[in-house]
């Protein structure tokens, strides 16, 4: 009975002293225990409360005998950023790599299927989506543009093509007038099909895009130079889905 009881106590003491370390942020989350800002090397335990002073600030934290984790409240929680949360109630583990969206697009049930898994997270250049010639030829009669709003004004974008690919040009994309503009200040992103003989434009799916930059993603390369699993779960936790391909081409543009 003692032993049961020690080892009782034995993992309750292990349970509270759990401690993570921060490998990533992305905006502003103070640490009202250590009255500093998270940033990449700090020290947390189960009992830290924290702030997230900006919108959609997120973190990604490592422990040592539990893995890897991220640190963000539920989105459609609003609350004031003056209020501290507990470490437990905005922590949880990386629930691992999504799998590749493979395969050529087909039909409009498929392009669906393929943005409502959630956001994509764009790397480097440009992305590509492969989709069925026969079904959506690209051409200069055909092609795929899409529409987002910014600051209340619309905005359209018009779609590169090759070898039955659509093709976006992500600096271009996330530009207006020659300006960049931040990803995250697009809403209502939407896909279209349009037609030029016919002149005929046809939705196709919402969409939900995040780009990450160069000063982001540097720091997780960084830390995850011989592990693209590693990396691929905290990207996909904390940016959006991001494919092996996407990851290699990346990779060998560098």
């Amino acid at each position: 009975m003692k032993k049961l009881v020690y080892l009782i106590l034995f993992v309750t003491f292990y349970a509270n002293s759990q401690s993570y370390t921060v490998i990533h942020t992305i905006g502003k989350i103070y640490d009202t225990s250590s009255d500093s800002y998270l940033k990449k090397g700090s020290k947390i335990s189960e009992k830290s409360s924290l702030k997230f002073e900006t919108e959609g600030a997120r973190a990604a934290a490592l422990s040592s005998t539990r893995g890897r984790f991220v640190i963000q409240k539920e989105a459609k929680d609003a609350s004031s950023n003056d209020i501290a949360y507990a470490l437990a109630s905005v922590i949880s583990p990386v629930r691992g790599k999504l799998s590749t969206r493979a395969g050529a697009i087909n039909n409009k049930l498929d392009f669906q299927k393929y943005f409502q898994k959630g956001s994509i997270a764009l790397l480097g250049e440009t992305y590509k989506i492969d989709v069925s010639q026969g079904s959506y030829p690209i051409n200069d009669s055909k092609f795929f543009y899409a529409q987002y709003m910014l600051n209340g004004e619309s905005i359209n974008k018009k779609l590169g093509g090759e070898n039955g690919r659509i093709v976006m040009d992500i600096s271009e994309f996330f530009s207006v007038d020659g300006s960049t503009i931040d990803s995250g200040s697009v809403d209502d992103i939407k896909l279209f099909y349009y037609d030029v003989t016919e002149g005929t434009s046809t939705f196709i799916s919402d969409m939900s895009l995040v780009k990450i930059t160069d000063q982001e993603i540097e720091p997780l390369l960084q830390e995850f130079q011989a592990d693209d699993e590693g990396l691929l779960e905290i990207l996909n936790a904390l940016y959006g889905s991001v494919s092996q391909d996407a990851l290699n081409e990346f990779r060998s543009s560098k």
